[in-house]
């Protein structure tokens, strides 16, 4: 951005020049600039970062802090007006076109070019002489190559195997002469070393006296069977002739840890049998192996973790590790333990047939029943039914629903119960009982309570405390078995030979006549026949003074004014 300036005008207050908003606009635009230039925008950064080759960073305020800029080794500085001169000094260092001395410097031939006289390398060098291509001098201590160089009158020593040495000058005569079994002849410039008959060679035929051939570095062939030492070999108890076929071998022992045996064919036979089960091999040595302890008559299988027992048709169902058969007695049954993870011996009667036990068939259905013959109590006999209280499960039919404790009938939870003709005692000496006598009653709700035949004695929670009730024909069913201070404890009693029919003592509804009014709510589900209608006490006639529909009853004339509608249901 251009710096902005103020427009002043000519003439004071002469309405030319900037107002003072555009003014100070103008001021904070200049300063923005200048604030972004040398800051972040709104902060001014006073200082310069100047960093060297490694990256040390020095930092100068501008506010008048001198920078330095010095030289180094062979290295000046000169600041002249506005310039500064940074310059080498050329007494120091070497430059392309100067004249200097070097000391203790180390030139790389490879990369640099070296010229000068021989004499003048000799002159500068100060500790040995060169020699020339062409020149004449004595080289000593020198190793020369005879290949590519002219040796004369110079000695040669000859060593033999046994480090006898021999000298010899040039021209001298070399003689070579054969040993035992060779032989040696010239012929030009070449010596020839050949065999006698005395030494074996890849070709010949020779008869080998008193000889170590080394099998593994030599190959034997046409050799006979019957011509070698040890002509068979000795499997278990059989010897097999080198070269021979054996099918089976006798009593022979394999053993190892990486070997296998794999046979296809059929009607094999291993023994497995140890004299008792004490003598097996471990087991994790030889996991998947069979064996058979004699003393036992029991067989096993090998497992990472010990002996397994295998069950045959001659075990005992105790032999399976979930099932504890210790102090089993007649008419026990197996029954599974959660808490230990195996079936330990019960008593027959939980989900059984078992002859005068209980019979629980845990919600299951009883399907395809020919009949059921229900027997009384004894007519001298009082039939006992243990109560105890407890919390309520979710198998409690009123689980959920008023008080949170529930009757135990012989330790089953609420059951609705089916009974035939005959005295029946509900046992409350239970001392959970206490606080919870069990009545009798028409209805769940417990509006009317039933006492014909019935008889309390104690207080529950006690012992010798119970409720009685005498069952005949005439007892209502169904009826209720509830505690008279909780709601919802008990269930229902079905009697097998009660009265089914009855008028419910609860007033379902009442209404109050306007004169005008002729429709009424009512039980869903009900025609005239089970319904009972007083107004002001007359029962009236169904069908003629009344009719249903749905919830509703519609009266032929509505009821007067005032008078009191009572509507009772049947059953």
């Amino acid at each position: 951005m251009a710096k902005l300036t103020i427009n002043r005008g000519s003439l004071a207050n002469d309405g030319t020049g900037d107002n003072l908003r555009d003014g100070a606009n103008k001021i904070n635009l200049n300063f923005d600039e200048i604030y972004t230039a040398i800051g972040d925008g709104s902060t001014v950064d006073g200082t310069i970062k100047i960093a060297d080759d490694s990256s040390t960073v020095a930092t100068i305020s501008a506010n008048g802090e001198t920078l330095r800029i010095i030289g180094g080794t062979a290295i000046t500085s000169t600041i002249t007006g506005n310039t500064l001169e940074i310059a080498a000094d050329t007494a120091s260092l070497i430059t392309a076109s100067g004249t200097a001395t070097l000391t203790n410097k180390t030139i790389n031939l490879t990369d640099n070019t070296v010229t000068g006289t021989l004499a003048e390398f000799n002159t500068a060098v100060s500790d040995a002489t060169l020699v020339s291509t062409t020149g004449s001098e004595t080289l000593t201590n020198k190793t020369l190559a005879i290949s590519s160089n002219t040796i004369t009158g110079t000695a040669l020593t000859i060593t033999g195997d046994d480090s006898s040495a021999q000298s010899l000058s040039i021209g001298d005569n070399i003689l070579f002469t054969g040993g035992s079994g060779i032989t040696t002849s010239v012929s030009g410039n070449e010596v020839t070393f050949a065999t006698d008959g005395s030494i074996v060679t890849e070709t010949s035929t020779d008869t080998l006296t008193n000889k170590t051939i080394n099998g593994p570095d030599n190959t034997l062939t046409n050799i006979a069977n019957g011509s070698l030492a040890n002509s068979s070999i000795t499997l278990g108890d059989d010897a097999i002739s080198l070269g021979g076929t054996q099918t089976t071998v006798t009593n022979l022992s394999l053993d190892g840890a990486t070997g296998t045996i794999d046979l296809t064919s059929s009607g094999n036979k291993i023994r497995f049998n140890f004299a008792t089960d004490g003598d097996f091999p471990t087991a994790s040595t030889y996991e998947g192996m069979y064996a058979w302890d004699v003393a036992d008559s029991l067989p096993y299988v090998a497992d990472d973790g010990g002996w397994v027992k295998i069950l045959t048709e001659n075990a005992s169902v105790g032999d399976l590790s979930n099932v504890n058969i210790s102090g089993v007695a007649d008419g026990n049954v197996l029954v599974w333990s959660s808490a230990q993870g195996r079936f330990n011996v019960g008593s027959a009667g939980t989900g059984t047939f078992s002859a005068g036990s209980d019979l629980d068939q845990a919600a299951a259905s009883v399907q395809d029943v020919g009949y059921i013959g229900h027997r009384s109590a004894d007519a001298t006999v009082t039939k006992t039914l243990t109560v105890t209280v407890a919390a309520k499960t979710s198998e409690h039919y009123r689980f959920g629903q008023g008080s949170s404790n529930g009757y135990l009938i012989d330790g089953h939870e609420g059951p609705m119960l089916q009974l035939s003709p005959g005295t029946y005692r509900f046992d409350q000496s239970d001392s959970s009982n206490s606080g919870h006598p069990l009545l009798f009653y028409y209805d769940d709700t417990k509006l009317k309570q039933f006492t014909t035949n019935v008889t309390t004695a104690g207080t529950p929670g006690s012992s010798g405390a119970y409720t009685e009730i005498l069952i005949e024909g005439g007892t209502p069913t169904p009826l209720y078995y509830q505690c008279s201070v909780h709601s919802y404890m008990g269930h229902g009693i079905s009697l097998m030979d009660g009265r089914q029919h009855r008028i419910n003592f609860t007033d379902i509804d009442k209404y109050t006549g306007d004169g005008s009014t002729t429709v009424f709510a009512i039980e869903s589900d009900r025609i005239v026949e089970d319904c009972f209608v007083f107004v002001n006490g007359i029962c009236l006639v169904p069908t003629d003074d009344y009719t249903i529909s749905g919830s509703n009853m519609t009266f032929t004339a509505a009821p007067a004014a005032s008078s009191q509608i009572t509507i009772r249901y049947i059953g």
